[in-house]
């Protein structure tokens, strides 16, 4: 065989096995991208965890806008925490006790032992001396109360909220000459004849 032969030849082979090659490259099948792969974490004698890529996300989606979000509304105060009394059997909400022959510690605005009303809106202040100056006394029982011993929502947690009595006078009609003032907030009285107010939007429950 003649030297351009065999040239030839071994050109036809190398062409040949390099295509071959260039074909089986193109078959194979890609690694991951990284950082994928290293995330994976595999057993030794485990499969191989195959790691697809997520769908491109199509450029033009058209949101339909929804309804209109609503303000939430100020959640009740209904703190009653095991410090307080219990019912006594038959009584009811609507009932509240008090004690008729209870006698103020002073005259004017009195705090129960650890509350202070010093953190109190002037709001709050004004509307505590007009129940002062109406029925001689009043006793504070609750402004400011931590997050952990106060509801979610609740305005004690920033101290625009207080609970009251006026010792020896029925609550409930404490509580219907307070809404009688313009200023009033939320308010409630409790079963336990504490009366709640706060500087939230004006609403009984």
């Amino acid at each position: 065989m003649s030297a351009v032969r065999r040239t030839a030849l071994a050109c036809a082979i190398a062409t040949a096995f390099g295509a071959e090659a260039t074909a089986q490259m193109m078959l194979a099948p890609l690694p991951p991208e990284r950082p994928f792969d290293l995330d994976l974490q595999v057993k030794p004698g485990a499969p191989p965890v195959v790691v697809l890529p997520q769908a491109p996300i199509a450029a033009s989606v058209v949101t339909t806008p929804g309804p209109a979000p609503t303000l939430a509304q100020p959640e009740h105060d209904d703190d009653e925490g095991p410090e307080w009394p219990q019912r006594t059997p038959g009584q009811t909400a609507e009932e509240p006790a008090f004690d008729p022959n209870e006698k103020p510690d002073r005259p004017g605005i009195s705090t129960d032992p650890g509350t202070s009303i010093v953190c109190l809106p002037p709001v709050l202040k004004s509307i505590l001396g007009k129940i002062s100056d109406k029925y001689g006394a009043v006793k504070v029982t609750s402004t400011w109360r931590p997050p952990w011993r106060a509801r979610r929502g609740s305005f004690h947690k920033r101290c625009e909220a207080m609970d009251f009595r006026v010792p020896g006078v029925r609550p409930r009609a404490v509580l219907e000459w307070v809404r009688t003032l313009p200023e009033v907030g939320g308010n409630k009285v409790y079963w336990n004849g504490l009366i709640h107010i706060d500087t939230g939007p004006r609403r009984p429950w």
